[in-house]
């Protein structure tokens, strides 16, 4: 990698583009480039990890399977954030314990074994950017503990709906009952039974494939609400 390449790849990450001290410069000079098509398996549980990732295109769903096979998304990676699974797999010099997928095109970066565990040992800098990641990371973990744990699934139906429709600011977005069921953790069967009722409210609009947006308000009461059921007993 040349270092007009490593320096645009570092427009996305200012905090390590202001790191100067010779460990993390010497990491610099071993980062590999990777190109990553849409639905690629970048890692898969049992696998070893082969170096620290950075995204600097596209989308990464990461999500863990249950011996029963039910699926739930842990998060989402997008350009400019760190694989934080991978650092915490390389911290253990353990094998991976999730799946990741990108949903778009990708490219990423990858700094190596040996060369991530030198940086870290011998850059400040690099060690704070990694342990304030692994901070912040664990604060979002905890967040979706709880709301698997306290949260009813209509309500946790509801927010995700209202999110994605925020975070895309479009009034449609491609999406199946399946895909539903596996960012909450739960079955089709019970997804589409809250999505019908959503729609009986004249909250969203099902069509195959697809979910539209009808009443954003509404949608945000339901997602914030902890009474007003849309499904009793979920």
């Amino acid at each position: 990698m040349t270092t007009n390449d490593t320096n645009a790849w570092l427009e996305h990450y200012p905090q390590l583009s202001a790191i100067d001290d010779a460990a993390w410069l010497d990491a610099l000079s071993n980062i590999e480039s990777m190109a990553v098509p849409a639905g690629t398996v970048v890692f898969k549980p049992g696998q070893p990890c082969r170096g620290l990732l950075f995204l600097v295109e596209g989308r990464v769903r990461v999500s863990m399977v249950s011996r029963s096979g039910r699926e739930i998304s842990l998060y989402r990676l997008q350009h400019g954030e760190l694989c934080v699974l991978t650092l915490t797999t390389l911290l253990r010099s353990a094998e991976y314990s999730a799946e990741a997928v990108t949903e778009t095109d990708a490219r990423a970066v990858c700094l190596p074994v040996e060369h991530f565990r030198k940086a870290f040992a011998g850059s400040p800098g690099f060690q704070d950017y990694v342990l304030g990641k692994l901070a912040t990371r664990l604060h979002d973990t905890l967040m979706l503990f709880q709301e698997v744990a306290f949260d009813r699934l209509d309500m946790r139906l509801a927010s995700l709906l209202f999110k994605r429709f925020q975070s895309s600011r479009i009034v449609d977005f491609p999406v199946t009952h399946q895909q539903v069921a596996h960012e909450l953790g739960t079955t089709r069967e019970v997804v589409s039974r809250i999505l019908k009722e959503l729609e009986r409210r004249n909250c969203i609009r099902l069509m195959r494939g697809r979910i539209q947006l009808v009443n954003v308000e509404q949608l945000e009461q339901l997602a914030h609400s902890s009474t007003a059921e849309i499904l009793p007993g979920h």
